[in-house]
Order: structure tokens, then sequence, then C-alpha cells
């Protein structure tokens, strides 16, 4: 069972590091391709390496925050009638 989670969370790390290359690699190959940096050095791939990495770990975390936001939000908005959300116009629109 220890080996199974084991298995599957480094099946999950290994995926998050492959996607974390792709990215810096999509990344890098654009901001080339489009001209806006001439060199690139190591820190510059590596930093971007770690920061997409560290946010693809960290994405459950995130989707949590914004889920948790979002119940919030329309617990808040359940409150307010139709009316309130979405006023209607009385003027006819002028069509030129």
């Amino acid at each position: 069972m220890v080996m199974k989670a084991m298995q599957r969370s480094m099946v999950s790390r290994a995926s998050d590091e492959e996607t974390a290359f792709k990215l810096v690699h999509l990344y890098f190959e654009e901001v080339a391709r489009q001209g806006f940096k001439r060199t690139l050095d190591l820190d510059s791939i590596i930093n971007a390496y770690l920061y997409a990495l560290g946010r693809l770990r960290n994405k459950d975390k995130e989707l949590g925050e914004i889920m948790h936001l979002v119940s919030a939000e329309e617990r808040q908005l359940s409150h307010e009638s139709r009316a309130e959300v979405l006023p209607q116009v009385d003027a006819k629109p002028v069509i030129h």
C-alpha cells in the first residue's frame, strides 16, 4: 500500500517536473522568437523552471483558495435579488 502511494507520488512529481520543463521551454522559445531578450543566462532559465515547478506543486492549494473565494462570493450574491444584480433599463436603446 505504501509503495503504491510512493509510486503515485513519484509519477505525479515526474509529470510536474516534465510539465515545468515544457512550460519553460515554450516560454523561452517565445521570448527568443519575439526577440524580447537577446541573451539568456543559466540563472534565468533555472529560476523560471523552479518557479513553474513550484506553482505546479502548489496547484491544489491555489485551486482550493480560489474555490473558497468563489464560494464566499456566491454566498454573498445569493442574498441579492435578480433586480439588484441585473438592473432593468427602462429606456429603449438608440440605434444609429
